[in-house]
């Protein structure tokens, strides 16, 4: 791509940053998109003239598609105004006056922009900002307009609404759905989960599968391989789906390579053990992941199973003891104790049998007690044997 130039209207560069820009926009951007913007305010003290798309990708370790999404979200803002050349390449970012784009009193500064169909890259896998409100208002079902411009709340830097809702749940505008339907990739990438899930995709699912391209920032391998995954393990609801997705946003993950390491070291079961064990801090020993493989492709319990076999280790011996729950599940495996309900009526015939057995050694205690009392005993000897007896011998 050729190199760009960067003008301002401003009267003279400046590194610092606007109040305006902090009170008015920072709340309601995404946190890579104001990166973008802080650092092409650097850039004009520089006067750089080798200013590329991709220098600022290698910059911030990011895609090329995510900074010009960057750009283009500041353009709609009216921070930035982007320059276009004959062939609708991006020649020119001109960074704008905060003066001249002050929010007016009774305009809604958090408003969804229009996207521009005619601009958009092939690919989105950055976070869109209307999607980003949506996800605000279903987070905190509050509108994204009934946020203050003149309080600055702690709250929009760590909030992270996008992974505290249901992907399932929020709806992408249309014109975002238009230019995703326009994209090949994407539109290859339904057509094989729908060869996945043996169906055609529900309004929801397509809602999660746009949540995951556009906001999460997965690229199309990484949700093929979701799918793939989940219906490897039999699970096929949305729900699931978008659990494990948001668990994987949530660690960072966005390529297949880190799925398969985090499937590998926290499928379900490695999770819900270390968990229960209150491991957390570190991944499991290789003693540990056999036992694990052992309880769940040997002995084929179900997740839940082994979580309580965790549990009861831990009210058992008050520490984490994979032997000790080892003991527990291979009892149940001899038993065929195979879910919660075998358990409870073992737990009842435990308890019946040891309430049998403490009654029955009650008795022998009490038996044990008065034994030497089980004897006829003489009568009792009345005073007139006594003096007769003493009176015969005088």
């Amino acid at each position: 791509m050729n190199n760009l130039n960067l003008y301002s209207e401003t009267v003279s560069g400046y590194t610092a940053v606007s109040d305006l820009f902090i009170d008015e926009y920072v709340p309601s951007a995404n946190g890579d998109f104001v990166k973008v913007y802080l650092y092409l305010l650097r850039l004009l003290t520089r006067k750089n003239s080798n200013l590329s798309i991709s220098s600022l990708a290698d910059t911030f370790n990011q895609t090329e598609n995510d900074v010009m999404r960057a750009l283009r979200y500041w353009d709609k803002s009216g921070l930035v105004s982007l320059s276009y050349d004959d062939n609708n390449q991006l020649c020119g970012i001109t960074v704008k006056d905060l003066k001249d784009n002050s929010p007016e009193p009774d305009r809604n500064v958090h408003a969804v922009p229009e996207v521009n169909s005619d601009t958009a890259d092939t690919a989105v896998p950055a976070t869109a900002f209307a999607d980003e409100v949506s996800a605000y208002e279903a987070a905190s079902g509050n509108s994204a307009s009934d946020v203050s411009s003149n309080v600055v709340s702690m709250d929009f830097a760590i909030k992270a609404p996008s992974h505290t809702v249901e992907p399932s749940k929020v709806t992408a505008p249309a014109e975002k759905l238009d230019e995703l339907n326009s994209n090949d990739d994407f539109s290859m990438l339904l057509f094989v989960i729908q060869t996945y899930l043996g169906k055609t995709l529900s309004q929801p699912e397509v809602n999660a599968i746009v949540y995951f391209y556009d906001t999460l920032h997965f690229p199309a391998d990484l949700i093929e391989y979701l799918i793939e995954y989940c219906v490897s393990k039999g699970k096929t609801s949305i729900r699931y789906i978008e659990k494990i997705a948001l668990s994987w946003a949530d660690e960072g993950i966005n390529t297949v390579e880190a799925a398969k390491d985090e499937v590998s070291n926290h499928n379900e079961a490695v999770y819900g053990v270390m968990k229960a064990f209150g491991l957390n801090n570190r991944e499991p020993g290789q003693v540990e992941k056999q036992l694990i493989s052992k309880w769940t492709d040997v002995f084929c319990f179900e997740t839940d199973m082994i979580i309580e076999a965790c549990n009861r280790t831990m009210k058992a011996t008050h520490q984490p003891s994979f032997e000790y729950a080892d003991s527990i599940l291979t009892k149940w495996h001899t038993s065929n104790i195979r879910n919660s309900e075998d358990v409870r009526k073992a737990d009842e015939q435990f308890e019946a049998g040891k309430a049998a057995k403490a009654s029955k050694s009650g008795n022998v205690i009490r038996q044990n007690a008065n034994r030497f009392n089980n004897y006829q005993q003489r009568p009792k000897k009345s005073d007139d044997w006594y003096n007769s007896l003493l009176s015969n011998n005088n």
